[in-house]
Parts: structure tokens; sequence; C-alpha cells
């Protein structure tokens, strides 16, 4: 069952927000009645974007998810980070200890952080290059489950030969290490995910969460450039920018 998403809106002080699932029957600043037709709010109710998305919703892009568990219920800092390649229909390449796998629509990647590689809009010969060099790249001896090695040939070994193999010269210098793949890719897109992560649990945990829209972009997440939404494994420790934002176990 996919996970409920987080909204927000103010209520009796334009300068709050009040984030949650749902629309509580009171608001939790004033405690007067919030009328169901929604018509007392001063503003929304308008969706947080969530970071992230399906495998099937992301093809020709990198993957990432935890080791274990997902993002919202099970991640902590101290977890380790697990990444895949997606070919045009959104099946996912992957290598770990079992060695290489394909998979389609399996529930442990259907809440991943995506990493678009391909350009805005592909052309044909773009994605069949794509998909040719991922088969290549999955064919190769290399990645044996007797070769596997968490802290050596692992699942970044594999992507990253994935990515020099595609022979893109804009993303030559990002391939010199995982480290400099994780700093250009990867951290800005974990930092954001922490934030929501914390946001989320906080409104699982208290029901709701009043945060003063001055203070949004450094308490939580930003949602200001998206008022149009309405609601509808190396070990490198989880990428450790992931800490800026401290996440435990719920």
């Amino acid at each position: 069952m996919k996970d409920p998403e987080i909204i927000y809106f103010s209520h009796c002080d334009a300068a709050k927000r009040i984030f949650c699932l749902e629309i509580p029957e009171t608001c939790p600043i004033c405690g007067e009645t919030i009328e169901e037709e929604t018509s007392s709010l001063l503003s929304g109710p308008r969706q947080v974007p969530c970071p992230f998305v399906s495998a099937t919703d992301a093809p020709c892009s990198i993957l990432i998810r935890p080791t274990l568990g997902d993002f919202l219920h099970f991640y902590s800092n101290s977890a380790d980070l697990h990444i895949g390649v997606t070919d045009s229909k959104g099946q996912v390449f992957e290598y770990d200890s079992q060695g290489v796998k394909k998979s389609r629509g399996k529930k442990r990647w259907d809440q991943c952080l995506a990493i678009p590689i391909s350009p805005q809009n592909p052309d044909g010969r773009w994605i069949q290059h794509w998909d040719y060099t991922l088969a290549i790249t999955a064919g190769m001896d290399t990645w044996s489950a007797s070769d596997y090695q968490e802290d050596g040939i692992n699942c970044y070994s594999f992507v990253l030969t994935f990515l020099k193999m595609l022979h893109v010269p804009q993303l030559k210098p990002s391939l010199s290490s995982k480290q400099q793949f994780c700093s250009d890719f990867m951290v800005s897109r974990t930092v954001v995910a922490a934030k929501y992560i914390s946001l989320y649990r906080q409104v699982i945990r208290d029901g709701a969460s009043v945060i003063s829209a001055k203070n949004n972009n450094n308490c939580k997440i930003d949602v200001n450039d998206h008022h149009s939404q309405k609601p509808s494994n190396p070990t490198l420790s989880g990428v450790t920018e992931m800490a800026t934002v401290t996440v435990t176990h719920p």
C-alpha cells in the first residue's frame, strides 16, 4: 500500500504552516473546528513534493534505496545505501552478493531516489545506446556472486562501470571515484530526502507539525516553489552527508 502524502495549509495564522497527512478536525494552533469544505483555511491544502519514486516511473536512471527496508520507515544515518540502474522500461539492474539481477515492479524498488542521466528529451538512438550499454555491462564476467566485496567490487562499481561505458563526456569528472560520484550526484538528493523523512516521521508521531513559514527552509523541507501542487552498498555510511539532518529510526 502506498504511503500517505504530506500536505500543508494555514488556518488561523498565515505565518504558520500546518503539516499533516489529512486535515484534522480542529486546528492545532487555535483549537477551533476546521470546516470540512476547508473554507476556513487561509491557504492550502497543498502537497509537499515527495522525493521518492518507483523504479517503473524512472526509466534510464540511477536509483538509490536503503540496503534494508525503505526510506520512510526504516532508514537511519547509520544505514547503507544500495544503487542500481533502470533500463528504458523501468527494469532494475543491480549487483550484490548474489551477482547481477534484473527485476521489474519489485516492492523494494518502489521507494527510491532517482538520478536521471539521460538528456531531457532523449531520442531513440540514446535510449537504444543506454539499453545496449547496460546489457553489455550486466553481461561482463566481473559481476559474479563470488567476486562481490562489500568494500570493494560492489553495487557502486557496477553503476560506475556502466556510466563510464556510456562515454558521456560531461560525466567523466564525476566518475573518478565512488566518493566523487556521491558528491556530485547524490548528496543534494539525500539531503532533501532526509528532510522529508524527518518531517514525515514527526507528522506520524504527533499527528501534525506546525512550522513558521519564515523558518520553513531551515526547519524541514522547502515547499515555496511547489504551490501549484495539490494533494492528490558500498559502506559509505549511506552517504554521510545525509546526516546534515538527523534521521533516526521512528
